[in-house]
């Protein structure tokens, strides 16, 4: 038994003969029924993509324009943000510094948490005062107060603690 490998025939009478057997082909009415059907989806097709190509590429490039904007947007916002901030820094470091430039003796601070206290309808039931040093070479007076009254009174009391002229920490 011998086995046949059919090799391509890359001649010139192989082209023709294969030529002549398609023209063959294409006698039969299906045939040629099915050419034309072929031929006239593929214009069909080459047509659908000729409009769909441009305005698929339009909407691409609408697309990244539209992120580079919104990502300049964002960018521009957050530049913004970024500036209040270092101004709102700004400005409290500056108040930082007055208050802590504030030399206020136990008296001022005394009569500074009565009158808030008096502003905010708390009552301040013991206050104790204690001179000494902290950390850094700043002398510090610590104050130990008792205070009584509503929880939205006394909400606002520690709230406006920080508006004294002098450094104050809640504990």
């Amino acid at each position: 038994m011998e086995i046949v490998i059919p090799r391509l025939n890359h001649s010139r009478a192989g082209l023709r003969r294969w030529l002549a057997d398609l023209r063959y082909s294409a006698r039969h009415p299906l045939a040629r029924a099915g050419l034309w059907a072929c031929s006239a989806t593929a214009v069909l097709v080459f047509g659908v993509l000729a409009v769909w190509w441009p305005a698929q590429r339009e909407q691409a490039a609408l697309e990244d324009k539209i992120i580079s904007t919104r990502r300049a947007m964002v960018q521009a916002q957050q530049a913004d943000e970024l500036l209040s901030a270092y101004a709102r820094a700004h400005k409290d470091v500056a108040l930082l510094e007055k208050k802590l430039q504030h030399a206020a003796t136990q008296a001022q601070l005394v009569e500074n948490f009565a009158h808030l206290a008096r502003n905010h309808g708390v009552k301040i039931v013991t206050q104790t005062y204690e001179e000494g040093r902290g950390s850094g070479t700043q002398p510090t007076l610590s104050a130990e107060l008792t205070v009584q009254g509503g929880y939205p009174a006394l909400r606002d009391f520690v709230r406006d603690l920080s508006a004294l002229q002098t450094w104050s920490e809640v504990q």
